[in-house]
């Protein structure tokens, strides 16, 4: 989840911070969010050497199949948070003030990931509303090979991977839109 909340916070005011960059030259200004969400990525990767020892500690045996997995669910979450910072980026130009809403909104975000609570506590009545988070069966993942140390299911595979490509390709199109103006709206 943290970069996801890079991704928002941080993502949104990469352009903005790399204003007088965008004003001089031009460059593919996709670079700008990739490198932002990137080093955010290569953070939780070298996060997640911890996390692995945690597991084995506490007695997690995760599978060969689950470890094997890893790597898929990190790119999932990878091309989700670059949608979501390409789409977040493009707007703050415009939007400046939602540099200060979309850090309220991803703290609550992360409330409403299924982080510290499994999808039994959420009661019957408001499963469907905690399915339609995108970050959820990201994190069902995650939970399966590190808690329970099971390989997660492929269907929750494949629903993670079409939500993340969905998220990117929104992401480049918004980008893409908005970006034509960036120079003049800084």
């Amino acid at each position: 989840m943290a970069v996801f909340s890079a991704a928002i916070t941080g993502g949104s005011v990469s352009i903005i911070s790399q204003k007088d960059l965008i004003k001089k030259i031009y460059f593919p200004r996709e670079i700008i969010p990739i490198s932002y969400v990137t080093g955010a990525f290569v953070n939780m990767v070298l996060s997640f050497i911890v996390v692995l020892a945690v597991a084995l500690i506490s007695g997690v045996r995760p599978t060969i199949g689950g470890l094997l997995c890893l790597p898929v669910i990190m790119l999932v979450e990878y091309i989700m948070a670059l949608g979501i910072a390409f789409i977040c980026s493009a707007l703050t130009v415009y939007l400046r003030d939602l540099e200060h809403i979309l850090g309220i909104l991803s703290m609550a975000w992360m409330y409403a990931t299924p982080i510290c609570y499994p999808e039994s506590l959420v009661p019957e009545k408001y499963l469907s509303l905690y399915r339609l988070n995108p970050v959820t069966p990201v994190i069902d993942a995650y939970r399966d090979v590190l808690y329970y140390g099971k390989t997660p299911e492929l269907s929750t595979l494949i629903y993670a991977t079409l939500i993340g490509v969905v998220t990117l390709i929104i992401g480049v199109l918004v980008f893409s839109k908005l970006e034509k103006r960036f120079a003049e709206e800084l």
